[in-house]
């Protein structure tokens, strides 16, 4: 009879139960714009420069090297748009990042810089046209940056 129990116990040890269970989690995507040295950040920030005197010719161009450093922070693929701060104006201002063409800020935006998630720094030129340039008085030149992602 001790035989019996002893395999009867056996039998019920042997048997085991599994249960399955399934997690989501989603990951907010987030996309950050800020200028080192300054407390201004978000997804769209306003970027002001100072321009210089005008040239005596008033027809050369400006160019500001290196004008603005930005700094993207993302999780998720991104890209950065500027635009003028005013959607009506008309002012001949051009960007570049590195050693790029030169490509003119319109009303509708225009995309400056793509890249994958990470934490990446964004340099860019700005060429003003000379009768853009500084005139009479402090002229100060401010775009709007924006990053999407």
């Amino acid at each position: 009879m001790m035989i019996g129990l002893v395999i009867g116990c056996a039998g019920a040890w042997g048997t085991s139960t599994t249960a399955g269970a399934r997690a989501a989690m989603s990951i907010p995507a987030l996309a950050r714009l800020s200028r080192p040295g300054t407390t201004a950040a978000g997804r769209e920030i306003p970027v002001s420069v100072e321009l210089p005197p005008a040239t005596a010719d008033g027809g050369a161009s400006v160019e500001l090297a290196k004008a603005v450093v930005l700094v993207v922070r993302s999780n998720v693929p991104w890209t950065l748009v500027v635009r003028p701060s005013d959607p009506l104006s008309r002012s001949a201002v051009e960007v570049r990042t590195g050693r790029g063409e030169y490509r003119p800020v319109r009303p509708e935006g225009l995309v400056v810089a793509t890249g994958l998630p990470g934490v990446h720094e964004i340099v860019l030129d700005y060429r003003v046209a000379g009768d853009e340039a500084g005139g009479e008085g402090e002229r100060v030149l401010t775009l709007v940056y924006a990053v999407e992602g």
